[in-house]
């Protein structure tokens, strides 16, 4: 089973690396359970599930490419591939304020 861990990144570097690695393990032929590790929002910036939250999002609104399955521990989303995720960002997305 492949892993994506998620940790300690900020949502919208999180997101990206997602799509990344999750369009390269469908590429190589895998459809097996991947297991996304995201946390479950104890380190957050005010304790807010922020990566999680929005990878689930993410997930639910693009849920014709791939299944999604909750895991009794909140830190952790399973998914199994079907189609490659779409990569469309705006340019953006990706800054981070100082």
């Amino acid at each position: 089973m492949y892993e994506i861990d998620l940790h300690f990144m900020c949502s919208e570097t999180a997101l990206k690396l997602f799509i990344e690695k999750y369009n390269n393990i469908y590429r190589s032929g895998y459809r097996g359970e991947i297991k996304i590790i995201h946390g479950y929002g104890s380190s957050s910036l005010n304790s807010t599930d922020i990566i999680r939250q929005r990878i689930r999002s993410f997930l639910l609104r693009n849920k014709e490419n791939l299944k999604m399955r909750i895991d009794i521990n909140q830190g952790v989303t399973y998914v199994t591939p079907i189609k490659i995720l779409p990569y469309k960002f705006k340019k953006w997305f990706f800054y981070s304020k100082f």
